[in-house]
């Protein structure tokens, strides 16, 4: 994955699909990689608003996914950073079906259980 820093001009490379979720800091988006049409995630995130532990932490999710491959863990492609809206975009794999919490909750609505199976093939990173 290229480390672009350029800013907003290499977030033309995506188009926005829609809003996935929003937090405190930022926004998840849904997007295509104009390239190859891959659907990717989009986490933008204004480092502007943020206090130092927060700044570190960031770099540490970049630093930490970047090095992650692993069938059950996101994969990281890039990060952006605009300067001038103060805004870290981190490139990540879009994950169909959610992240394990999601999962678990779904359960919990459901009043279902996970198969042992796919608890163990979790556990066993």
């Amino acid at each position: 994955a290229a480390e672009s820093g350029i800013g907003s001009s290499a977030l033309g490379q995506y188009e926005v699909l829609g809003v996935i979720g929003q937090g405190s800091f930022g926004t998840v988006s849904k997007v295509k990689r104009k390239s190859d049409g891959r659907t990717l995630v989009c986490k933008a995130m204004n480092y502007g608003s943020m206090g130092e532990r927060e700044k570190q932490l960031v770099v540490s999710e970049v630093n930490i996914l970047r090095e992650m491959r692993h069938p059950y863990i996101v994969r990281y492609y890039d990060r952006i950073v605009d300067k001038a809206s103060t805004t870290i975009n981190i490139i990540m794999e879009f994950c169909e079906g959610g992240d394990i919490g999601r999962i678990i909750r779904k359960c919990q609505r459901e009043g279902t259980q996970l198969d042992e199976e796919f608890i163990w093939s979790c556990f066993a990173q």
